[in-house]
């Protein structure tokens, strides 16, 4: 059974390519949305980076990957999902487009999984806590 064992949502992210390692910048916890605003669009441009281990018999193997933003009330948004394959144990994926409930509040996202043609959602244990609140903006400093 795969497991993923790191999700992170940033603000943006570059590869090496000479290390193949991945430099993530701006870790985001939480987004500040005007107070009575309208809700923003439904997929915010921030990437989301899941690294997963799968297990032999998963490797070479077709799986789908969501991503649900998940509230305590049980409300939860989620992205389409979308097909991957890996020709390794070891699989990392960088997605672009988080999903934004349509309420302010505390969410922890989660990532959801599937082996190719079946119906049911695995949900990972692993989750990334994210707060949408409601915040006033500062005034500009002037000197």
């Amino acid at each position: 059974m795969s497991r993923c064992y790191l999700l992170t949502v940033c603000s943006g992210s570059s590869l090496d390519q000479n290390s193949n390692n991945i430099t993530l910048f701006n870790l985001v916890e939480q987004l500040n949305v005007p107070p009575n605003a309208p809700p923003p669009a439904t997929i915010l441009p921030l990437e989301i980076h899941a690294y997963f281990q799968l297990s032999p018999v998963e490797v070479n193997q077709q799986f789908e990957l969501r991503f649900a933003m998940v509230a305590g009330t049980g409300l939860e948004t989620c992205t389409d999902p979308v097909m991957h394959r890996s020709i390794t144990p070891r699989y990392r994926t960088r997605t672009v487009g988080l999903p934004m409930p349509p309420v302010t509040g505390h969410y922890d996202l989660r990532v959801d999984w599937r082996a190719a043609g079946t119906e049911g959602w695995k949900r990972d244990a692993i989750s990334w806590p994210i707060s949408i609140v409601e915040a006033e903006q500062r005034p500009p400093v002037t000197h």
